[in-house]
């Protein structure tokens, strides 16, 4: 299987409809695809996947973190740096979850990766992270506890 580059995908032609999407097609894709097909191990994979994304981003300082989450529209950011090894992220309007009813559960798995993946770039350390808070679980943000190791 081909690996493809971020040039690759940025390859867009589509004079007529351009380079959005609607957000409602992302979700029914993300929450109802992958979930449905993937079942049990959804998070997991798109945990892996979001931070192999992540890892892509070119991202070396906390401020670029914050652009380029801006920039691919998975949500607004706020990072604080608890210790060396340890920051929080707070992400409002999330791309998978703001507006979702209040089931209990937080599925924000992809968003999760993204946020380790450029972190361990700006950091260049691994990183591990955990979402700890969801709108789809009470909230008005989701927040991410990541450790880096």
């Amino acid at each position: 299987m081909k690996d493809y580059s971020i040039d690759d995908i940025k390859r867009i032609v589509r004079p007529n409809l351009g380079e959005e999407v609607p957000l409602l097609l992302f979700r029914i894709l993300r929450i109802i695809g992958m979930r449905s097909i993937l079942g049990e191990s959804s998070g997991a994979t798109l945990y892996m996947m979001g931070k192999r994304v992540g890892n892509m981003l070119p991202a070396r300082t906390m401020e670029e973190f914050s652009d380029m989450i801006r920039e691919l529209k998975v949500g607004i950011p706020e990072a604080q740096l608890i210790d060396e090894d340890h920051v929080t992220v707070k992400l409002y309007e999330c791309i998978t979850c703001a507006g979702f009813p209040n089931t209990g559960e937080m599925f924000c798995d992809m968003e999760s990766g993204i946020i380790a993946g450029l972190l361990e770039n700006v950091c260049g350390k691994k990183a591990r992270s955990t979402q700890t808070k969801s709108w789809s679980a009470g909230f008005s943000y989701c927040e991410f506890e990541v450790f880096l190791y």
